[in-house]
């Protein structure tokens, strides 16, 4: 098979291959009238343009609905473990946790039943008996004051 090199556009033959219907353009603007007059018009709701809009900001909304929903139940889960593991905790373990971190006096601890006994405000407060004598004489107390 040899393939012809030299071809040109202005070789080929010129003619039309597409034939139109005898009076079809006199006819079209008639058939179109017909057709559409027949539906007749309705205008759109008065809702209508609104309805775009509202469907664009309804996706955002709904997605901080949905994770809000799921931020504050995660949060009341995480209270309600925290109240569990806390009140497994012995009173002891707490009394000794606070007598070594925290500054407290006696009264604060009126409230757990466990640590009623009165022997232990000096171990509640870290206070020797020679500590609390020197602690006395620095503030100079006068018995006739009380």
């Amino acid at each position: 098979m040899t393939m012809k090199n030299d071809f040109k556009l202005s070789d080929l033959p010129k003619r039309n291959i597409y034939e139109v219907p005898e009076k079809y353009f006199d006819r079209l603007p008639a058939q179109i009238m017909e057709r559409t007059a027949g539906a007749g018009y309705s205008p759109a709701p008065w809702y209508a343009a609104a309805w775009k809009p509202l469907k664009l900001a309804m996706a955002p909304l709904v997605l901080l609905l949905v994770a809000g929903i799921v931020y504050f139940s995660q949060l009341r889960q995480e209270k309600e473990k925290s109240a569990v593991i806390l009140a497994t905790v012995a009173d002891e373990a707490i009394m000794d946790y606070l007598s070594t971190y925290a500054v407290l006096e006696s009264s604060d601890f009126a409230e757990m039943p466990s640590l009623s006994d009165p022997d232990m405000t000096a171990e509640f407060l870290n206070v020797s008996p020679k500590a609390a004598e020197e602690e006395l004489e620095y503030y100079q107390l006068d018995m006739t004051d009380y």
